[in-house]
């Protein structure tokens, strides 16, 4: 063993070391301890770096956390929905009886009731459902005395349920509900009833802040409009469950249109296979030339092309099939896309508005089922009426964007330079540095980014002349085998989706498109499907799936049907006559517009039908047709005010932002509310001309 002696100054060593160690930590808390100007000069450090933490970017997310905490408490505290109660067999003879009875303090009762079976729908006389509320005094022990009475015709309960609140005046007596009919013959219904929260009366208010806050995330970009969308409808989901019953997953999922996100879909499958053939170069370079090097001429051919076929297909499709035409086109002439995009999407609307299947709330309206049955409005009569109402509005909005956009088309020398930089700074900007080869591509990207700096710098400032010729020749389909599969797989969608709105096929237009593309991809023998893939704008799929829950739950909360019982009523306080009725298509039509481009117009749509058909038909004495237009001419057109009022816009913004020209909200809103604007002037004096003044239908 070694002796410990004979190391004696590696133990001295040790000791000193430790010794002064400890003596150095004594001081450094000496120091800290009993000498305040240490501690003075050291806290302010510590107050300039935390100050320095604190960010704007941190801040609103900071905000934007706390609320989404607040809502999730508010979400996993309640129950999910429970199933409805059935009841069947309610006649003259036999009424029903359900008594409310709850655990907490009955204040308000939402009651959903719907007809399941019931015949004879075309009567001449009148069928309700009556459903009484009646309230007894426990303590007194007397019988039950009748609270209020609601009173539904048959007919309107066929295809939704129809919703009331009672709202109670004492919390503390016992409630029960009475359900009658006049109908000699069993009629089978739904009932539901929902014991509410007092906070319900204010559930308008709430959905209305929602729908602001959301606006307020997009309109300043404080964080991606799609997760706007989410936290939006997340919100509406917590109140919706605090205020009435929280919704199941699957129900929550079944508000999704998935028609609307499987068209989305597939067609951005085919759009991406066929854009790998050139087609889109191609065709924006003959664009040009047809043009004569008119730039605003070009425009107006692509806007009229646009407008023209969105009167026939789904506005949506046409965007998908015409915005990579457009940004190709801008690309090579090197013109900024985004007024050229917002002008299109602008006329898409336009056009979509002029027949029954070009948008749809015009589809809404026309297929549903008490307007087809009142045999005033069919597919060629409202086309008839409503396309010289379109005609002159594009006109007026064709003055309205030429002189709002075409100071903001020009062409910009280098822009596809800078425009390839920014793409590598991206590239760049995702790879990490912990991998090492991601870190030797991220250097020479550095590098190529540098020298393409350089030459950009050193390039002149000075706008090119366009060579057609070289263009022409630059610019050519390269694949001709895919371009002509792919032209064949095109041409058979698009057959199919004018036979869906003119022949009985039973197809959607999700399956058309959806069964496009699996032909497309099968024609194409494209074996790596995630090239195909990146193509598609999930971003956007995913922002409309947020948008669908977001509406339906502010439906839920009673916004969409509180602005229809309010247009109802602001037309009923008006004296009969000409006066009734020119009010009647102003409200109708100027408050369709608003709300249309803050709200998605298709719910809204779905909800008015109904309010325009009492009041068509009702003891107002107003002809339906006019009112049935001017809802038309709203929603449609109130769709180009902001760039969420319409699945179109929606659309060509997400597939400019995936080219790397994102389109901002106040960007589409500087030109789109001044179109709206235009066009719903121009609509009210067709209107009121055509429809009140000269009764060209009524």
């Amino acid at each position: 063993m070694d002796d410990p002696e004979s190391h004696p100054r590696v133990l001295l060593d040790d000791s000193s070391t430790y010794g002064s160690e400890r003596s150095l930590l004594l001081d450094s808390r000496s120091n800290k301890n009993g000498n305040p100007f240490t501690r003075f000069r050291e806290e302010p450090h510590k107050l300039r770096w935390l100050a320095s933490q604190i960010t704007p970017a941190r801040v609103r997310t900071g905000i934007v956390l706390v609320v989404l905490i607040v809502m999730m408490f508010l979400f996993s505290t309640e129950r999910e929905r429970g199933n409805g109660l059935h009841l069947k067999a309610v006649s003259q003879q036999h009424p029903i009886i359900i008594y409310a009875v709850d655990d907490d303090p009955i204040e308000v009762l939402q009651v959903k009731i719907r007809v399941e079976q019931f015949e004879d729908l075309n009567a001449t006389n009148t069928w309700l459902v009556n459903v009484t509320l009646q309230a007894q005094d426990p303590s007194t022990g007397g019988g039950y005395e009748d609270q209020e009475t609601w009173a539904i015709d048959l007919s309107d309960l066929s295809e939704v349920a129809s919703i009331h609140y009672f709202y109670t005046s004492n919390s503390n007596l016992a409630y029960r509900f009475v359900v009658t009919t006049n109908w000699m013959e069993p009629v089978g219904l739904t009932f539901v009833y929902y014991n509410l929260p007092w906070l319900v009366k204010y559930q308008v208010i709430f959905a209305a802040l929602t729908l602001v806050m959301v606006y307020i995330l997009i309109i300043f970009e404080l964080v991606h409009r799609t997760l706007a969308a989410f936290f939006g409808s997340f919100v509406a989901l917590a109140l919706l469950s605090k205020l009435h019953s929280r919704p199941t997953l699957i129900e929550v999922v079944s508000w999704i249109d998935f028609d609307t996100c499987g068209l989305l879909f597939g067609m951005m499958v085919m759009v991406g296979i066929f854009s790998q053939t050139g087609f889109f170069e191609w065709s924006a370079v003959k664009a040009y030339k047809w043009s004569k090097g008119n730039i605003w001429r070009l425009i107006v051919m692509l806007c009229t092309f646009t407008a023209v076929i969105s009167a026939f297909l789904d506005n949506v499709t046409t965007i998908l099939l015409i915005t990579p035409v457009t940004i190709r086109l801008c690309k090579v002439l090197e013109i900024p896309p985004q007024q050229m995009v917002i002008a299109l999407v602008m006329f898409s609307n336009l056009g979509g508005t002029a027949t029954a299947v070009g948008d749809p709330p015009n589809i809404i309206i026309v297929n549903d089922s008490q307007i087809k049955a009142s045999g005033r409005i069919d597919f060629m009569n409202f086309s008839f009426h409503m396309a010289p109402g379109v005609l002159l509005a594009c006109a007026a909005c064709y003055f309205v964007i030429k002189r709002l956009s075409k100071p903001l088309i020009y062409r910009e020398p280098n822009m596809n330079k800078r425009q390839e930089v920014e793409i590598w700074k991206k590239t760049a900007h995702r790879l990490h540095d912990d991998n090492p080869d991601e870190l030797v591509v991220k250097k020479k990207l550095e590098e190529h980014i540098m020298a393409l700096e350089k030459e950009l710098a050193s390039s002149p400032s000075i706008v090119q002349s366009i060579d057609v010729e070289s263009l022409e020749a630059k610019y050519r389909i390269h694949d001709w085998p895919l371009f002509v599969n792919s032209c064949l797989v095109l041409t058979i969608v698009i057959l199919l989706f004018f036979l869906h709105s003119a022949a009985n096929v039973h197809l959607s237009l999700a399956w058309i498109a959806i069964i496009g593309s699996m032909a497309h991809l099968l024609v194409s023998g494209i074996r790596d499907i995630e090239e195909v893939l990146e193509k598609v704008e999930f971003a956007t799929l995913l922002f409309f799936a947020g948008l669908f829950i977001l509406m339906k739950a502010l439906e839920e909360l009673g916004l969409i049907d509180w602005i229809g019982e309010n247009v109802a009523h602001a037309v009923s306080m008006v004296a009969p006559g000409y006066a009734r009725l020119t009010v009647a298509v102003l409200i109708i039509l100027w408050v369709s517009g608003i709300v249309s481009a803050f709200i998605d117009n298709i719910p809204y749509t779905a909800a008015m039908v109904p309010v325009v058909y009492g009041l068509g038909t009702g003891d107002l004495g107003l002809p339906l047709t006019p009112l049935v237009y001017a809802l038309a001419f709203g929603t449609c057109f109130g769709g180009n005010g902001t760039l969420i009022g319409a699945s179109a816009n929606v659309v060509a913004c997400g597939i400019s932002e995936t080219q790397g020209y994102p389109i901002k909200f106040t960007t589409f809103f500087r030109t789109g509310f001044p179109v709206m604007l235009a066009s719903l002037m121009t609509s009210t004096v067709y209107l009121i001309i055509f429809h009140v003044v000269i009764p060209w239908d009524h």
